[in-house]
């Protein structure tokens, strides 16, 4: 691993599909600004722990993602899914704790965002502190029992089931399968067991459109998605349509929104970091959810906001900073 002897910012991201972080080192490069660029898979490569950047010569970092793919390289002498699936997940926890090692080994005042609150983030919490500072959300609740729905959709006719975490992606059999948003009604209702998984519902918005924000240093950029005229995308928009993609346009939030969702970022002491919302038929707007991490280019590039240069000047200004 390169060792770096002068004032720089680390990047802390992923080799692969990372075009953010690409065209970021690109400005950093055009603004004369060092850095070092350190992909997670990097941290299997370590021979010791003294490799890592030591914390004198950090002025900046920027925990742009983690890594997203394990590729643990180890087969079974008998073919065994359940064991092989154990030791993957065991190996993922065994990097977890390598990879978050980082964020003690770095003063907590370099980081853009606290490293802490970011791994930490709970989808739930952050709902009732967005309440809490005055933003709408939609009705949520996290439901176990048939018996508990069935009651629910009898005082609305339909609501929609996410995950309590982080939607995922699954491959299988050359197959890929994506985890997203579904509508429950009382049709559907029959379709589940008596019992599930913890899962949370939410009421079902009639939304106008959705809004994708990012925050960068108290500043809002923001593009409506019109993504309701379309069949495929109108429960959730990251089921995109290539063939008819969703109209996007820059937005401006009211001045009182970009207020509260701002304190609700000072309180997880968050510099960056992309916010969904939706916009509802009466006007109202309502939070959904925060992901520090959050990709920006697809708000960046059909809006002309030009935000890897701006985060690339951040960076530069936050190591030149005495």
């Amino acid at each position: 691993m390169k060792q770096i002897k002068s004032e720089s910012a680390l990047i802390l991201s992923q080799t692969i599909m990372e075009s953010t972080t690409d065209t970021v080192t690109k400005w950093l490069n055009f603004f004369d600004t060092n850095y070092l660029r350190l992909n997670g898979e990097d941290l299997l490569k370590i021979n010791e722990l003294s490799d890592l950047p030591k914390n004198e010569f950090i002025k900046c970092i920027w925990f742009r993602r983690k890594i997203s793919q394990y590729d643990s390289q180890f087969e079974l002498k008998k073919k065994n899914f359940e064991a092989k699936t154990i030791i993957d997940d065991f190996l993922i926890s065994e990097f977890r704790v390598l990879h978050s090692f980082l964020f003690f080994k770095y003063d907590v005042s370099k980081w853009i965002n606290n490293p802490v609150n970011d791994r930490m983030l709970n989808k739930l919490d952050i709902l009732y502190k967005a309440h809490n500072f005055g933003i709408k959300i939609p009705f949520s609740e996290v439901i176990t029992k048939k018996e508990k729905l069935n009651c629910l959709l009898d005082e609305r006719s339909s609501y929609i089931v996410k995950p309590i975490s982080e939607c995922i992606f699954i491959n299988h059999l050359g197959k890929e399968y994506k985890m997203l948003t579904k509508e429950v009604t009382k049709k559907t209702l029959k379709y589940l067991p008596e019992t599930f998984y913890p899962s949370i519902v939410q009421e079902k918005i009639e939304k106008k459109f959705e809004i994708r924000s990012f925050y960068l240093y108290g500043n809002f950029y923001s593009m409506a998605i019109f993504s309701q005229q379309n069949d495929r995308t109108k429960l959730d928009f990251r089921d995109y349509d290539d063939e008819k993609p969703n109209r996007v346009v820059p937005y401006k939030l009211p001045i009182n929104i970009e207020k509260k969702l701002k304190s609700l970022m000072k309180f997880y002491k968050f510099n960056t970091g992309s916010i969904d919302l939706l916009y509802d038929n009466q006007g109202n707007y309502f939070f959904l959810e925060i992901n520090p991490e959050g990709q920006f280019g697809m708000v960046s590039y059909p809006c002309n906001y030009f935000l890897e240069k701006k985060m690339a000047l951040k960076i530069k200004k936050n190591v030149e900073k005495k």
